[in-house]
């Protein structure tokens, strides 16, 4: 124990080594860790169950598969599974096609997913909070109720893109560029590392609409669009060293005509929906390493 090896340092004699040395074995062997904080409610150990019971029989076999192809073939029907299971929606009320849980509850499944396969788990994180959560507390009724309940059910795949090739984490920097013309923003540009992006039917975008505000994050905006909107397209699909069974591609933007309806959160708002939403995926993807 480096805790052991650390404390002969502090003593001058054999003995006073020994006699401290037992002191903390003794307090480590009988030293209980108060669990109060993880007590769940029965509904709650019944999703941790259910999760792991359908993972254990669907995803752990296909596990090695999925990463050392770099394929994950079976996304459609799993991901229809999970709108059964009612993990896709989690923290979507029941009225939008949701679950109407909360944030403990999207841990619990994320650290299940994860124990199964870290690469399921990831593009599990993308949709359910990255593009669905997203959409969930920005969008407007109309837009909630037009694209939440394919989202819930596994109809549809989301991915969220914000990343570009010169911009990673220094998100702030991006360079997809939104012009206004008439009722519809032209968007310019491409987004790189998109987790899902291969297979996402709806995509939550992030683009500059104001090139010239007096700071970077005031000029950004968001956009929800469909993989069949003219102008949009999906670039190549990566091979990464790790989580290779979730799928990471290229999107890509060559005068894309979104609608200006298709706009989430306010104009010029999108850092705030980006960041604010950030944190609560941090909050749930912590879970996959547990996991």
């Amino acid at each position: 124990m480096k805790l052991i090896k650390t404390s002969k340092l502090l003593f001058s004699n054999k003995k006073q080594f020994t006699s401290v040395k037992n002191l903390i074995c003794s307090k480590l062997s009988t030293y209980k860790i108060d669990d109060t904080i993880y007590d769940l409610t029965a509904e709650q150990n019944s999703l941790r169950d259910t999760v792991a019971s359908y993972c254990k029989a669907n995803i752990t076999p296909i596990a090695d598969e999925i990463d050392s192809t770099n394929e994950f073939k079976d996304m459609r029907k799993i991901w229809k599974d999970f709108g059964q299971l009612g993990l896709l929606g989690i923290t979507v009320p029941e009225e939008f096609g949701g679950s109407g849980l909360g944030y403990l509850d999207h841990v619990i499944a994320m650290e299940e997913l994860s124990r199964s396969s870290g690469s399921v788990g990831l593009s599990y994180v993308a949709h359910s909070n990255l593009c669905v959560n997203q959409i969930n507390r920005h969008a407007t009724k109309e837009q909630k109720e037009k694209y939440l309940p394919s989202l819930c059910s596994g109809e549809n795949i989301g991915c969220l893109a914000m990343s570009e090739p010169g911009s990673g984490s220094d998100v702030i920097s991006m360079s997809l560029k939104a012009e206004k013309k008439g009722d519809v923003y032209v968007l310019n540009g491409s987004k790189f590392w998109i987790t899902n992006g291969p297979d996402a039917d709806i995509a939550v975008v992030y683009a500059r609409t104001n090139p010239n505000a007096n700071k970077k994050q005031h000029g950004i905006s968001t956009f929800i669009i469909e993989k069949d909107t003219p102008g949009f397209s999906k670039g190549k699909k990566l091979n990464k060293l790790g989580m290779r069974g979730s799928n990471t591609g290229e999107l890509i933007f060559e005068n894309c005509e979104v609608p200006a309806e298709n706009m989430l959160g306010g104009e010029n708002k999108g850092a705030y929906v980006l960041m604010s939403g950030l944190d609560l995926e941090r909050l749930v993807i912590s879970a996959g390493p547990v996991g």
